[in-house]
């Protein structure tokens, strides 16, 4: 593995880890009700595969600063190398954002309704509203302006598709 590759699945990461630990100081990154802003990276392995284990990663580390411990560290971090991968096989731009809604409201849920002991229909819509969100209003914005813009797509990731 190239050290360029090595660098952006860093950077990946630590953008991630990043967002999600500043804006856990407001209580908006972890819990049953969270509006995780680093989930707009979410939509990045449509363009570039390198986003997939730069996500997982970064999601691993994030967890570690969780109220549900090992349990987000782990089923957390899966349900993001899960969305990253169905993300990458997206045959359309604006579909990017559905795999990372899908996976982490009915995964996430899943165990942070057992965790927090709410209903898990509420988490799932709780983490659906939040994903949704993120990744539609700040992730496909940029996503979209990236795609369309041939110079800044291939000075980032190397060339103008989706890296291999």
């Amino acid at each position: 593995m190239s050290s360029k590759t090595l660098a952006r699945i860093a950077i990946y990461a630590s953008i991630y880890i990043v967002l999600t630990l500043i804006f856990s100081a407001i209580s908006l990154s972890y819990g049953p009700i969270q509006f995780r802003i680093s989930e707009f990276l979410t939509v990045f392995p449509f363009i570039d595969s390198l986003a997939i284990p730069g996500l997982f990663l970064g999601c691993f580390v994030a967890n570690f600063f969780s109220p549900a411990g090992w349990i987000d560290v782990i089923f957390g971090s899966l349900c993001t190398l899960i969305a990253g991968y169905l993300t990458y096989k997206m045959p359309k731009i604006y579909l990017a954002p559905l795999p990372p809604i899908i996976v982490n409201a009915l995964g996430v849920s899943l165990y942070l309704h057992i965790f927090f002991k709410l209903p898990y229909l509420l988490n799932v819509i709780y983490i659906a509203i939040s994903e949704a969100l993120v990744t539609y209003l700040i992730g496909l914005p940029i996503l979209v302006y990236i795609d369309r813009n041939h110079y800044i797509k291939t000075k980032l990731f190397g060339r103008g598709e989706k890296n291999e």
